[in-house]
């Protein structure tokens, strides 16, 4: 309860103001450091291990089967733009991912090594980034999601033709 509590209370006010917390705010972060960092650490663990399945998947895709075609259509002669433009778009949308990724990580790890009891402010202003970048390595799954769905369509269309 407390947890959901120091949640809502937290939650973002507009960015642009964002040099200055109101004291409601302060003395959550501060009463509820503990339990709030606790929660950081199971978010981080969760977001690792889901890194690790969405790499291990992407690479899988990529080099199984987005590849593989390729090489196979254009050692045919059927080989298809399409195709390949989508291969260079994954690839390269796979890498945004992975960086961004890792400096989400990053920020993570050292907003739970801050110390929200004495530096409350400096602790929401980290979060708010740190919400930045979580955002950013969604919109980044949405893009390869998408561009492996478009992959999947351009296949059926080549197929259709053939």
């Amino acid at each position: 309860m407390l947890i959901c509590q120091a949640a809502v209370t937290l939650a973002p006010v507009a960015y642009a103001d964002a040099s200055a917390i109101s004291d409601t705010q302060r003395h959550v972060i501060q009463d509820h450091c503990d339990s709030i960092k606790e929660v950081l650490k199971n978010i981080q663990k969760d977001d690792s291990r889901a890194r690790v399945y969405l790499g291990a998947y992407y690479e899988a895709i990529i080099t199984k089967f987005v590849t593989p075609l390729n090489v196979r259509l254009v050692e045919n002669n059927l080989s298809s733009a399409g195709l390949v433009e989508n291969q260079n778009k994954l690839a390269n949308a796979r890498g945004v991912f992975t960086n961004n990724f890792v400096t989400y990580q990053q920020g993570l790890e050292e907003l739970v090594l801050m110390d929200c009891k004495s530096e409350p402010q400096q602790f929401y202003d980290k979060l708010e980034k740190v919400r930045q970048q979580r955002k950013k390595v969604a919109q980044d799954t949405q893009q390869v999601r998408s561009l492996i769905t478009d992959h999947i369509k351009l296949v059926k269309q080549l197929k259709e033709s053939l």
